[in-house]
C-alpha cells in the first residue's frame, strides 16, 4: 500500500491524496507519471514499514517494504473509510473519532486528466490540530493492517 499527495497549485483548501496498492512501488509512481502527469506527486509513506511519525515528502527511488498481507482487501478497506473521510471531514470536527454520522449523497472520486481516480481522496485541508495536512491517512492504513493482521 502506498499513499501520494498529488500537488495542485491552484487548489489551497484541498489536498489530494491517492491510496492505492503495487507489486513495485517506483514502477507504479513512474507509470502515473506518464498516465496522468498533469500534477506533480509525491510519496507521503507506504504500508508496511514506510509511513514514519514525521509527515515527509519523499521522491523516488524509493526501497519499499515486503508485500503486507491481504493487500487487496487493505486497500478497500482504506478505501471504503477514506471515502467516507472525504465525503464529511468528520477529522474538522471537535470530538473526532467519536462523533454522530451526517447523510451525504454525492460521490467521491478526482478527475486528472480525461481519467476519473476512485482511489484520489480530496480532503478538506485542516488548519491546525493532529489532522493537519496528510495525518489522517496513516493511522487508516495502519488500523486496517492491524486488523487483518489480527483476523485472517
Amino acid at each position: 500500500m502506498y499513499a501520494f499527495e498529488i500537488l495542485d497549485p491552484n487548489e489551497r483548501k484541498l489536498i489530494n491524496l491517492k491510496v492505492g496498492k503495487a507489486t513495485n512501488l517506483n514502477r507504479r509512481m513512474n507509470q502515473w507519471d506518464r498516465q496522468c502527469g498533469s500534477h506533480e506527486q509525491f510519496l507521503r509513506g507506504f504500508w508496511p514499514g514506510g509511513m514514519g511519525n514525521k509527515t515527509v515528502l519523499m521522491k523516488r527511488p524509493v526501497q519499499a517494504g515486503p508485500k503486507g498481507p491481504w493487500c487487496h482487501r487493505l486497500e478497500r478497506l482504506a478505501h471504503i473509510e477514506l471515502s467516507d473521510l472525504a465525503m464529511f471531514a468528520p477529522y474538522l470536527e471537535a470530538g473526532y473519532p467519536s462523533i454522530r454520522a451526517k447523510t451525504k449523497t454525492n460521490k467521491g472520486g478526482k478527475r486528472d486528466g480525461s481519467t476519473m481516480h476512485n482511489e484520489i481522496f480530496a480532503l478538506k485541508r485542516a488548519s491546525e490540530g493532529q489532522y493537519k495536512d496528510d495525518c489522517i491517512i496513516k493511522p487508516v492504513i495502519e488500523k486496517w493492517g492491524r486488523f487483518l493482521e489480527a483476523y485472517l
